[in-house]
Order: C-alpha cells, then sequence, then structure tokens
C-alpha cells in the first residue's frame, strides 16, 4: 500500500521521525525469532519504576510469566547537541528500571544517528550494553531509494524533497529499508539477546565478574562501592556491621 503524500510544517522532522519510527521496528522485528524460540515475547511497554515514574521503552522482552528480563531502547539522533539529553534519559531510566525489577539481567541501547564519544561513555558508565548504527550508513542505504537524508542543517528544499519521495514508499519498501538499517548490528543483538534467554540462572556464581553495592545513609547520602568479587564485598560490608571508629578504608579512593 503506497501512503498519501503528508503536508506537514517540518519536513526535515518528520522524515526523522519517521525513519526513527522504522528503524524502531526493524530492532524489534530482527529479535521475534529468537525470543519466540525461548517462550518469551517482545513488545513496547510501559514500565513503571518504584517511585511511581513511567518509562516508555521501545522494545521490552517479557518471559512467559509476564516478567521483564531484557530492556532495549532503539534510539535515533540526527544532531550530536541533542546527546547529553537523550544519553541522560537512558542512563536514569534503564538504572531505575532495573533496581525495580529483579529479574531484567540486561539492558541495550541500539544508537543510531550521531552519538558522540562522551554521550556513549556516559551510557556504558550505568551498564547499558551499546550496539551502534552510524549516520553515514543510515544516508548510504536512504539514498539508495532516492531519500537525500544527509543535508545541511539549514537546508529547507533537500528535506521537503525528500519526505516526498519517502511517502511515496509502499509497505514493501519501507520493510526492506528497516531491515537493512539494521542489517549491520541483527547478529550481534540476535546473539546478546540469545546470550541471556539461554543462559541457566544456576550458573550466575560462577559468571559474576564484578560487584556493585549502592549505599544510602539516613540523610539521602550514596557511596559507590564496587569490588571485583562477592567475597571482597562481604568482607567489606562485615566491617560496616562492627564496632570501628573508622571505615575509609573501605570507601572508595581510600
Amino acid at each position: 500500500m503506497v501512503s498519501n503524500p503528508v503536508e506537514v510544517s517540518n519536513p526535515a522532522s518528520a522524515l526523522g521521525e519517521a525513519v526513527g519510527k522504522l528503524f524502531e521496528s526493524a530492532v524489534i522485528q530482527s529479535l521475534g525469532k529468537v525470543v519466540e524460540a525461548h517462550n518469551h515475547t517482545i513488545r513496547p511497554a510501559r514500565l513503571t519504576n518504584g517511585t511511581g515514574n513511567a518509562y516508555q521503552i521501545d522494545a521490552v522482552v517479557f518471559d512467559a510469566d509476564e516478567n521483564p528480563v531484557i530492556i532495549i531502547d532503539p534510539k535515533y539522533i540526527r544532531y550530536t547537541k541533542h546527546n547529553r539529553d537523550k544519553a541522560s534519559w537512558l542512563c536514569v531510566a534503564h538504572y531505575n528500571l532495573r533496581k525495580t525489577y529483579p529479574r531484567i539481567r540486561k539492558s541495550i541501547a541500539v544508537l543510531a544517528g550521531r552519538w558522540s564519544t562522551p554521550s556513549k561513555a556516559l551510557v556504558r558508565s550505568f551498564g547499558v550494553e551499546i550496539l551502534e548504527v552510524h549516520f553515514d550508513h543510515m544516508a548510504a542505504v536512504l539514498e539508495q531509494y532516492g531519500v537525500v537524508f544527509a543535508w545541511a542543517e539549514k537546508d529547507r528544499e533537500t528535506p521537503r524533497e525528500s519526505w516526498a519521495v519517502f511517502n511515496s514508499f509502499d509497505d514493501e519498501t519501507r520493510a526492506r529499508i528497516a531491515s537493512e538499517l539494521v542489517k549491520g548490528i541483527a547478529t550481534s543483538l540476535q546473539d546478546a539477546v540469545h546470550q541471556v534467554l539461554s543462559a541457566d540462572i544456576a550458573t550466575l556464581p560462577t559468571r559474576i565478574s564484578g560487584v556493585e553495592v549502592l549505599l544510602k545513609t539516613d540523610r539521602d547520602e550514596l557511596v559507590l562501592l564496587t569490588f571485583d568479587s562477592v567475597a571482597d564485598s562481604l568482607k567489606a560490608l562485615s566491617g560496616l556491621v562492627s564496632d570501628r571508629p573508622d571505615i575509609t578504608d573501605i570507601l572508595p579512593g581510600s
């Protein structure tokens, strides 16, 4: 089915949003067979954390009992000036949801477009795995279909023409574009999800590579402690329950 031409006030924004939606749907579709093989489902979902804040997650993998076990967010941005806001949202949302839903074993950000090195480092620092599709790849895919996606920020004519071309595509053409957009990362994404869903939870103790403990005081002070092993973490925590006048050796930086 061919879409009717859509008149919009900002073709550049409309095209970017449409391509972002294509990318999001392609990510979910690429994982369909993997999650079904493990008797899981995948879909967008609105999850609420322990303090009542709701987060719309683009792709959530649920087990047979409807517990979220993996959260995946495909995020497209065109300009690096939007990096900090998008990256901060990912960090806060994924971190808060992992604290609320103990069954979540992995969170993934599939980043498309122009993401800066500092923004990606920030996302990784919150334990979010990153898969990346570069803007140049997206532009190359779309150009094969006559859509010029790389235009100057103040260019108004090119996005208007590209939006018109994009609106002429039927559903089959859009599906092909979506598949090509994620082609480079689809296998890695499938492997990452399969690795989690196929892992025996009973083997978890043998696979621990690090421990993080977040301490919260009655004054709302937060102290993050990191350890190389469970034994190290237990040893340090035991020091907090003993009557010690000085615990600086336990705290970070000591």
